[in-house]
């Protein structure tokens, strides 16, 4: 795989991240996604936006899996292009998902407006989650599992 130009571009730079500390950006994936879930029947937006949170913290593991880490040039943007490198063309749907829930978040973020039905963002936490165990499985980590509720 090919990463050069997010390196040449600025949005890469290479750094070793230890084990730990990927289990550490997988941990809080799986916080994120159950606070997802939990959270659906009353706060819809807040959810989608732990289900896009978990994402980011599960693609950070990947990027640094492979020895680099985003700076702060586009950091999500960069995220989500890394992701679809690694994993395009075997899970190129659940990538899909995941940048559009990128571009569903900016509006949400920065023009406090949402308007994802709850069964949409009950969709985009089930691709999250399995998304993040797509990552998990490749970067051969399972974090121990923890209960949040």
């Amino acid at each position: 795989m090919n990463f050069d130009d997010l390196v040449k571009s600025g949005r890469l730079r290479e750094e070793k991240t230890g084990r730990d500390k990927i289990v550490e950006f997988l941990q809080f994936a799986e916080t994120e996604i159950n606070a997802a879930r939990y959270l659906l029947p009353k706060y819809r937006a807040i959810a989608y936006k732990s289900a896009y949170d978990a994402l980011i913290h599960a693609g950070n593991a990947l990027i640094r899996h492979y020895g680099f880490r985003p700076t702060q040039k586009y950091t999500h943007a960069t995220i989500v292009e890394f992701t679809d490198i690694v994993f395009g063309k075997e899970y190129g749907n659940l990538v899909k998902r995941f940048k559009r829930m990128r571009r569903k978040r900016h509006p949400l973020q920065y023009e406090a407006s949402f308007v994802e039905s709850e069964e949409e963002v009950r969709k985009s936490i089930d691709n999250a989650q399995e998304l993040i165990e797509r990552i998990k499985d490749h970067v051969g980590i399972k974090p121990p599992q923890q209960k949040l509720f």
